[in-house]
């Protein structure tokens, strides 16, 4: 499998905000890096073969926890040593309740949010058309066809998601189906998704990714979504409805069943987004007991090692590391147009692929230059004292 989703790899919802459902499930594991309020929540129960017993942060939060009743099947519930528990009786027959920090969740959301941005500027070889208000996907590509439309103004036809009725991906079964969707305020109707004509399946799923990189608002009712959902800045609200695959929101409530069937698809790595700091894996406090608190959780957590000036010398390496790949990549794309415009026989139509191609590169380095320099900002002016402190 590719690098994809990063730390979210594993997760069939993964949010960086916070999350409040009821009376539903996610198959596989979960993350909330804000505060989880649930009643009657499943999770876990889809993963096989079941991890050995405590072993697995099947469910990790990083905000306050208000959780009754439900189950994780999988392992562990893991909380952030920072977390207020007002409330958890959800049960763990193969895990317990830990303190610990599992998931970097603010180097994990920079990363998707960089990653989703790189995704949608790529060049598109699928084309696609509404007939009779179904919206028909089409493409040829063995190893990955790349679409990409208005929201609410679908290839030109005027209608929005929310007005068609129904979905058809046309594209060879083996390949990987990117479908960027362009517009702030994401809203499915109420309708079937097919896959070369045939009802779209659970497998089918696992090579599809729906990607809102402008989406804000992501709502969906009936619909049954096949594929990954990758809106990283979205407030996403779901009722009576299912999505099968990785699902990234900056927040999620609702009511909708997640179906773990992760993205096995092939995408262009984004380079210029990876991550560049290792999330914390260990869980340090544990407890065999699940009852009601309205206090904060209290844990023993070991400082790092090092200096405080050590830690920022350490930030201004990672930066000089990652300008320099930027600066390898910039020259390599320089070198393909050399290259290929040294050929005699080239056409105006491909060199103009290729800039475009091109363009979209540097636009992705540009918006990862952004972030570090507002890394290198946290520390300007700032005196380094040689102090643990």
């Amino acid at each position: 499998m590719a690098f994809n989703f990063g730390p979210a790899n594993e997760y069939n919802v993964f949010l960086f905000g916070d999350m409040s459902m009821s009376n539903t499930d996610a198959e596989g594991r979960v993350a909330v890096g804000g505060n989880a309020i649930l009643s009657n929540y499943g999770l876990g129960a889809g993963i096989f073969p079941l991890p050995p017993a405590g072993t697995d942060p099947s469910f990790v939060i990083g905000g306050n926890v208000s959780v009754s009743a439900g189950s994780n099947a999988s392992g562990n519930t893991v909380i952030s040593p920072s977390s207020t528990v007002i409330s958890y009786t959800m049960g763990n027959p193969n895990g317990m309740l830990v303190t610990g920090t599992p998931i970097d969740f603010q180097e994990t959301e920079r990363y998707l949010k960089c990653a989703s941005a790189f995704w949608g500027g790529l060049e598109s070889n699928g084309s696609g058309e509404v007939i009779f208000n179904q919206l028909n996907l089409t493409g040829t590509d063995e190893s990955l066809n790349v679409f990409s439309f208005d929201g609410g103004n679908i290839y030109g036809s005027g209608l929005s998601l929310s007005q068609l009725n129904g979905i058809n991906i046309i594209a060879p079964a083996s390949s990987t189906i990117l479908i960027n969707v362009a517009g702030a305020n994401i809203l499915y109707g109420s309708y079937q998704i097919f896959r070369n004509g045939t009802a779209a399946t659970r497998e089918n799923a696992r090579k599809i990714l729906w990607n809102f990189p402008e989406a804000l608002t992501w709502s969906n009712s009936t619909t049954a979504i096949y594929g990954s959902v990758l809106a990283p800045f979205a407030a996403a609200n779901t009722t009576f409805s299912q999505i099968n695959g990785n699902i990234v929101f900056d927040s999620y409530t609702g009511n909708a069943e997640s179906h773990n069937e992760l993205f096995e698809g092939e995408l262009p790595e984004p380079v210029s987004c990876f991550l560049t700091t290792s999330s914390t894996t260990s869980s340090t406090t544990t407890s065999t007991t699940m009852t009601t608190s309205t206090t904060s959780t209290t844990s023993t957590t070991t400082a790092a090692p090092g200096s405080r000036s050590q830690a920022i010398s350490d930030l201004f390496e990672s930066v000089a590391l990652q300008q320099a790949a930027l600066s390898h990549i910039l020259n390599g794309e320089g070198e393909k147009l050399q290259k290929l415009l040294s050929f005699e026989d080239v056409t105006h139509e491909t060199v103009l692929k290729a800039n475009r191609s091109v363009e979209s590169m540097v636009n992705s380095v540009a918006e990862l230059e952004t972030i570090l320099k507002m890394k290198l900002e946290l520390f300007e002016g700032c005196i380094c004292p040689d102090s643990s402190k």
